[in-house]
């Protein structure tokens, strides 16, 4: 499997204490599975896409704008 990259690597804040950056695809996935924010219609489209992106249906900017909405909808994203 290819690593399908985000073209621009996302910044999280997860906690007071704990900032990641999503890079992959793969790693979008992984943290939606264990979201720590709101899980409203952002998260769930993102979840979607992610998936359809690792299945090659979608393109990995799509799933990435997906991936962005869902950490603003929480609060969670930092740029």
């Amino acid at each position: 499997m290819s690593e399908k990259l985000f073209a621009t690597p996302i910044p999280l804040r997860l906690s007071a204490k704990r900032q990641t950056v999503v890079r992959t695809v793969f790693e979008a996935v992984e943290l939606l599975r264990q979201w720590p924010g709101r899980r409203g219609r952002e998260y769930r489209a993102a979840l979607r896409r992610c998936l359809d992106a690792l299945d090659g249906l979608t393109s990995t900017d799509r799933a990435s704008r997906c991936f962005a909405a869902a950490a603003r909808e929480s609060g969670l994203l930092l740029a």
